[in-house]
């Protein structure tokens, strides 16, 4: 094959320098990307450092469950109210992960350190899958920090959170070796298939589309007339299907598998508001704002045909669109299910994407959303300054709870329409409140027992025990107003959960949240209920019997 002449390679070269990609449109030296990157990582994990317990909505009650898990064994009164039931489950990455830290440092600390892997996983797993698909470094990656505090995060759905983050680096590595060591490539992609199914179930249906889309597309790029096709198809496609097969057969053999529990759906308008989950959160402003800027950016790119797109991602997208369409909102007693296909699609767009762009337009669109970067960080890190008062409020009026005792958290704003919720209280509407499972504090303060622990059986490795079964609520979901407690509540008995029937039997203390609502709380509308702490948001009723 002959050479090129100098005047074709000094040509080539111009052309490289006009249209190289992001990553090289204003710096060829790796140390600025390294830097960038770590200066991304550090804005992740900053929010997590300013706080002691981040509002992350189920994050407190995994914490509990974590303390439990450690030292059940040698404390008499969490083994009265708890019992470890290990069980082959796709929701376990924290309980793996979380208790053996709590044996060298504190809770808060240990917390943080889980919620640091949960925002840094993901994001560098993304940008591990670009350079997998380009073998380039780009600053156009870094974009995906966008999406690391996902409405799903913030609802404290931390297994998730992780197996995205261990999906995304598995694809890369899976992607990577199948170019080198493809036989040593499967058994890591059979390691990745069991670490993304133990972590979350959902997680290892993305890593199974990653890698199988891959491999569909490898084998469309060969061509379905080549010579060999029929054998390369088998080779590739069987390769992924044995590293998916170990996972699906712990599925089956699961209780998950067999749970029961009502399909809940949405309708039209809400499913499709769902699809700004990536990037939600606090701010409708700032939600849409950073939406309209993406898509701005994304359809310049595409017009001007200068957005570089991984083959497999476009049969990735296709297929995640389908599947969020028809997944319902809950099931098998899980809810907000088809949140998690919107943040998936949202890693995969910074992850399979590359744009070539001329350097200044480069160095625009890096500040643009360098600085929307910059902003949403900063908002989550002042909404959750902000909620530190109410979780001190929170253990404040718990400090009087007596260990083993029996707390009921309800809310005292839910239904009063008149009363604003702050900012810190309410991420996005018609979406939990961050404080729902604050009560947990009752037991990682107090070792108390609270109703809303997380004990589903097969979906969490804890159960709760006689006689405080009666007064549990095992899905942790919905949070109760304050009037479930009147006795003239006007549900019929069908329709009350069964802890709160006769729930002056069943607990010792109520925990009143938004106390600071401006509603009339009936502090003494009870005889059988005596005031024993108030602080502007929190109070704490006392069951006399």
């Amino acid at each position: 094959m002959p050479h090129p002449s100098p005047a074709a390679e000094v040509h080539r070269s111009r052309l490289r320098d006009k249209w190289w990609p992001l990553s090289r449109s204003f710096s060829d030296a790796g140390s600025g990307w390294w830097f960038a990157v770590t200066l991304m990582l550090i804005g992740l994990v900053t929010p997590l450092m300013l706080v002691d317990v981040p509002p992350l909505t189920d994050y407190p009650n995994h914490l509990a469950r974590a303390i439990f898990l450690a030292f059940s064994s040698t404390d008499p009164t969490m083994s009265q109210m708890f019992a470890v039931k290990w069980l082959v489950s796709p929701n376990l990455a924290l309980d793996l992960i979380l208790p053996p830290l709590l044996y060298i440092m504190s809770p808060i600390l240990a917390g943080k350190i889980l919620l640091s892997i949960a925002a840094i996983m993901p994001a560098t797993g993304a940008i591990a899958l670009n350079w997998a698909c380009y073998r380039q470094r780009s600053y156009w990656t870094l974009a995906v920090g966008l999406v690391v505090y996902n409405l799903p995060f913030l609802l404290g759905f931390i297994n998730f959170q992780i197996g995205v983050g261990i999906a995304l680096w598995g694809s890369a590595i899976w992607i990577w070796m199948a170019r080198r060591q493809p036989v040593a490539g499967i058994g890591m992609g059979v390691l990745f298939g069991l670490a993304t199914f133990f972590s979350h179930l959902f997680a290892f249906g993305f890593y199974a589309l990653l890698i199988g889309c891959w491999e569909f597309a490898t084998v469309v790029q060969r061509g379905w007339r080549s010579h060999g096709i029929v054998p390369f198809a088998i080779r590739h496609l069987g390769s992924a299907a044995i590293a998916l097969i170990p996972p699906l057969i712990l599925y089956v053999a699961s209780p998950l598998a067999g749970t029961e529990g009502a399909v809940i759906r949405r309708g039209w308008a809400t499913k499709l508001s769902t699809l700004s989950v990536p990037v939600a959160g606090y701010s409708p402003l700032l939600t849409y704002g950073i939406l309209t800027a993406l898509g701005a950016i994304f359809a310049a790119l595409l017009v001007t045909r200068r957005l570089q797109i991984a083959p497999f991602s476009l049969i990735a997208f296709p297929l995640l669109t389908l599947i969020f369409l028809v997944l319902p909102t809950g099931a098998k007693g899980v809810y907000y299910i088809d949140t998690r296909i919107p943040v998936m699609m949202g890693f995969l767009l910074f992850a399979a994407t590359l744009p070539r762009l001329p350097r200044p337009i480069g160095a625009a669109v890096a500040l643009a959303i360098a600085a929307l970067f910059v902003v949403r960080i900063a908002l989550i890190g002042r909404v959750w300054i902000d909620a530190q008062q109410d979780v001190s409020d929170v253990r404040a009026v718990l400090a009087s709870v007596t260990p083993g005792s029996r707390v009921l958290a309800v809310d005292a704003s839910s239904n009063n329409l008149d009363t604003a919720i702050l900012r810190s209280r309410l991420m996005a509407y018609g979406y939990p409140n961050s404080y729902w499972h604050y009560a947990a504090l009752a037991f990682i303060d107090r070792r108390a027992f609270w109703a809303d622990a997380f004990t589903l059986y097969g979906q969490q490795p804890v159960i709760a025990t006689p006689p405080y079964q009666q007064s549990s609520n095992p899905g942790g979901f919905p949070m109760q107003d304050i009037s479930a407690l009147a006795s003239q509540d006007p549900r019929p008995k069908s329709q009350k959960p069964e802890y709160l029937t006769n729930w002056e039997t069943k607990f010792d203390y109520i925990l009143v949240m938004n106390a600071d609502s401006g509603r009339n709380l009936p502090t003494t509308a009870w005889a059988n209920l005596h005031l024993v702490s108030r602080q502007r948001f929190a109070m704490l009723l006392k069951v006399v019997r």
